[in-house]
């Protein structure tokens, strides 16, 4: 099961459904008064909710005049650069999205193409896992997940139900502290172009996550391939 939100999250998550409630042509939140009244909880935690809105972009606060929604912020879908899982970022484009995992494995021969496979760090052999990401029911997103030889071969039941965060922890037995990610392309081999239905050699474009542990020790690196058909990633910057 997944760790619950910490409150200030799930506050924000009541935040941005009011706001996109808002009448057209409002911009401005109501009175942090009428905000803890209406969420039932402290200024503190409302202020900190605020404040993690403000740094996504949702929102901008203005001293004097109050906290202004951004709708060209709140309207943009699938924001890499927000903080929410893959799952989240995905449904933020409209629709369900569903995670199979499969079981992990031990690498035999390589899976991925000397293009990609240049890009880990860990040394062989790997312990693999796939994941594979719907998005109302069409095929979004395929991630590999290499971890080190000692990582645990588990079942598929093992690793089925679990959250990224969760999923590490159960093959490294280390607890995910953060992850680093850069962004490359590829052309598409035998395996995305298989799942997502294009021809081998269209480019896509992938992460390369590297997780770390509480002592910034590399646990997982991840490979996250996108359908350029499905997926259109977004970001948001504020200028100073």
């Amino acid at each position: 099961m997944s760790r619950k939100l910490p409150l200030a999250r799930t506050v924000g998550e009541q935040l941005l459904e009011i706001m996109r409630a808002l009448p057209e042509g409002v911009r401005r939140l109501p009175s942090e008064e009428e905000l803890c009244g209406m969420l039932e909880v402290s200024r503190a935690t409302l202020r900190e909710a605020l404040s993690l809105l403000d740094r996504a972009g949702f929102i901008t606060k203005r001293h004097g005049v109050g906290n202004i929604v951004n709708p060209s912020v709140l309207g943009s879908p699938m924001r890499f650069d927000a903080e929410v899982n893959l799952h989240r970022m995905l449904e933020s484009g409209g629709g369900v999205a569903e995670t199979k995992r499969f079981a992990p494995w031990l690498e035999r021969k390589d899976v991925f193409g000397s293009a990609v496979s240049s890009e880990l760090t860990t040394p062989r052999p790997w312990v693999v896992q796939r994941s594979e990401h719907t998005l109302n029911g069409g095929p979004a997103v395929l991630t590999f997940n290499v971890f080190p030889e000692t990582g645990k071969l588990l079942k598929e039941a093992q690793v089925g139900g679990l959250s990224y965060g969760e999923m590490i922890c159960a093959v490294t037995g280390e607890e995910l502290s953060h992850t680093v990610t850069a962004f490359h392309a590829c052309p598409a081999w035998k395996e995305p172009a298989a799942f997502f239905g294009l021809q081998e050699g269209k480019p896509l474009l992938f992460w390369h996550q590297r997780s770390f542990s509480l002592k910034d020790d590399l646990l997982c690196e991840s490979l996250v391939f996108f359908n350029p058909e499905l997926v259109t990633l977004h970001s948001f910057n504020r200028w100073e």
